[in-house]
């Protein structure tokens, strides 16, 4: 079978990133929604940390590049909820929670293909 590359459409997707560290854990929570009818780029419609917004974009380009090569400069991402802990939350959390939630849109595309 054939790798196919389709665009999330029109999704809305929530995940939280969760690892143990040690004594401690590492965390992140992040909402975002995929418009393929929309002017192409990420934005925010929450207020977030700047360390955490060059995370979630850093993420989420890394994660486009990967799971829809060909469609990862033309497609809208709107950033709808972003949850951080008080003291689990990093730079490396927000940027693997928006990783994990472009994986979960992918694996609805994937789903969707007859």
């Amino acid at each position: 079978m054939s790798q196919l590359h389709k665009t999330p459409g029109e999704v809305d997707v929530y995940g939280t990133f969760r690892k143990h560290l040690g004594p401690r854990f590492s965390e992140a929570g992040l909402g975002i929604q995929f418009h393929s009818n929309q002017q192409p780029g990420i934005r925010f419609k929450v207020d977030v940390a700047s360390e955490y917004r060059e995370a979630i974009q850093k993420g989420l380009q890394d994660a486009m590049l990967l799971r829809f090569p060909d469609y990862s400069e033309s497609i809208s991402i709107w950033v709808t909820r972003v949850e951080a802990h008080e003291v689990n939350s990093s730079w490396m959390a927000f940027y693997q929670a928006a990783r994990m939630v472009a994986d979960q849109a992918y694996s609805l595309a994937q789903a969707s293909v007859d």
